[in-house]
């Protein structure tokens, strides 16, 4: 009995959890590798598909905001002097931008040949707790980025980005915590700030 006991536990815990970041070019970046380049903004769109997902995100946020007793926002402003933990509390399409920017800074993409990003979010999954003890569900963000000149407005390339977390048994559900949509838009950020960079790392 205890035997078996040990082998539904194991079970249930599952296997660690594996991340993923995967990008595939749509249009070659003509970008000049190592050439400085600053990310002066970025225009965000949800594909219809991604629509109920992105609102039951934003009803999350909106609850957690009235629980910390801030004022509702505006959705067309994007609010200055905000740290990370404010960002649960914020719209998807507003929280993005900010912790893009945040990326955007810690890589150093603030100088050098300016450019533009248009961003469409494809697809939207945060893991299913029921489905992850049994066999496994993951956190999901992908979408596509067209980098534009900012200088000429042409396109200067495209690629696609697909972060996901796989999330397997009850003990990885417990680590897993909150703030999932923030961890997968910076994990989405990292993706893109290595590929329009050309590095694989933040500038030392």
């Amino acid at each position: 009995m205890r035997l078996m006991l040990t082998a539904i536990l194991l079970a249930l815990a599952g296997t660690p959890m594996v991340h993923a970041r995967e990008i595939t070019p749509i249009a070659p970046l003509a970008l000049s590798a190592g050439h400085p380049v600053r990310i002066t903004g970025m225009d965000l769109t949800f594909a219809p598909a991604v629509l109920p997902e992105i609102a039951e995100s934003d009803a999350k946020a909106a609850r957690k905001r009235t629980d910390a007793g801030l004022p509702p926002l505006d959705r067309n402003s994007y609010p200055a002097g905000l740290d990370g933990s404010a960002y649960a509390t914020m719209p998807f399409k507003q929280m993005f931008p900010l912790i893009l920017r945040d990326v955007v800074r810690e890589w150093r993409l603030d100088e050098g040949r300016p450019v533009f990003l248009r961003v469409a979010i494809d697809r939207l999954k945060t893991a299913d707790a029921a489905v992850a003890l049994l066999a496994g569900s993951s956190d999901v963000l992908e979408g596509t980025v067209e980098v534009i000149d900012a200088a000429s407005g042409q396109s200067a390339g495209a690629f696609k980005v697909e972060i996901r977390t796989m999330r397997s048994g009850w003990a990885d559900m417990l680590v897993r915590g909150g703030g999932i949509r923030e961890k997968l838009a910076e994990q989405f950020s990292v993706a893109v700030a290595r590929q329009v960079s050309g590095r694989k790392k933040m500038a030392g």
